[in-house]
Order: structure tokens, then C-alpha cells, then sequence
């Protein structure tokens, strides 16, 4: 497959699998599985406390579908473009780096006073823990899947 085509494929499953942990993620904080996607989407910072709570079918299918069309089609896209530049030697590896600066952008609003679920960064640290970990597995799909699809690197765990 050429770089688009993979990079969508990969970004698919990696969102899949970025929305599994994201669902446990919820369930264990007790905020019910659609409230960690509600943190993540911009109309939550943009539209207000009324997008922030998934209580309105057409919240949910908007965060539903911001949420798709930023892990499915926005960042694979951006990944495929600069996987090259990223630390490792395997596409797993970049995919976690890839990660890592992704999620430090979501913690960094978390940390100005955009917190979702407590007052203060202490509040949030549960949340930014647990997407942490679900940015990982998204960037361990992403990465892994990319460099399977593409066969542009060997496949190295």
C-alpha cells in the first residue's frame, strides 16, 4: 500500500483500539465510557459545558464524529508525514513518540485550566493517567500498523 492508504488503515484500527481504552478508561474513572471522548473533543472546549456531557444525542454524534475524523483521518495522515523524523527504528517506536507529543498537547490544556474532570491538575491526574495510556496504544497501533501496511520498515518489537 502507498504511505495515504496505510497511514488511513492503521489510523482506523489504531482508533479503534484508542477507543476501547478510552471507554475502559471512563468505566474505571466512573465518569461512564463516553465521558473520556468528551474531553477529548474540541467542541467540548469550544461550545461549552453542554458538549462536555453526553447526555443529547446530537452531542454525542458530533464528539463521535470530530473525535473520527481527528484519530482516523487527521493524525495518521500527519503521522504518515512525519514518521521519518521520529525517534526509533521501528514504526512502533514512532508511533509511540508520535503519541507521546499528542497527548502532552492534550495534558498541556489540561494544565491550563481547561481540566475536565477536577479543579486543579492533581483533580485531573487520574484522567491524564489513564488517556496516557490509551494515547499509547493508539500510537502502538498507529505505528505498527503503518509500518505493516507500508512495508517501509522491518516490523521490529
Amino acid at each position: 500500500m502507498d504511505p495515504v492508504e496505510s497511514s488511513l488503515a492503521a489510523g482506523a484500527v489504531a482508533t479503534v483500539a484508542f477507543a476501547a481504552a478510552l471507554f475502559a478508561a471512563g468505566e474505571l474513572l466512573g465518569g461512564g465510557g463516553l465521558f473520556v471522548f468528551a474531553t477529548l473533543s474540541a467542541l467540548c472546549e469550544l461550545g461549552g459545558p453542554q458538549y462536555c456531557a453526553p447526555d443529547s444525542a446530537t452531542s454525542v454524534a458530533l464528539t463521535l464524529a470530530a473525535f473520527a475524523l481527528l484519530f482516523a483521518v487527521a493524525w495518521p495522515l500527519f503521522f504518515a508525514a512525519v514518521t521519518w523524523g521520529l525517534p526509533g527504528q521501528s514504526g512502533i517506536a514512532h508511533g509511540v513518540a508520535f503519541a507521546v507529543v499528542l497527548w502532552t498537547g492534550y495534558a498541556v490544556t489540561a494544565a491550563y485550566g481547561i481540566g475536565f474532570g477536577g479543579e486543579t491538575l492533581a483533580g485531573d491526574a487520574p484522567l491524564l493517567a489513564a488517556t496516557f495510556v490509551a494515547y499509547v496504544v493508539y500510537g502502538v497501533v498507529l505505528g505498527g500498523g503503518y509500518d505493516f501496511l507500508a512495508h517501509h520498515r522491518t516490523l521490529d518489537v
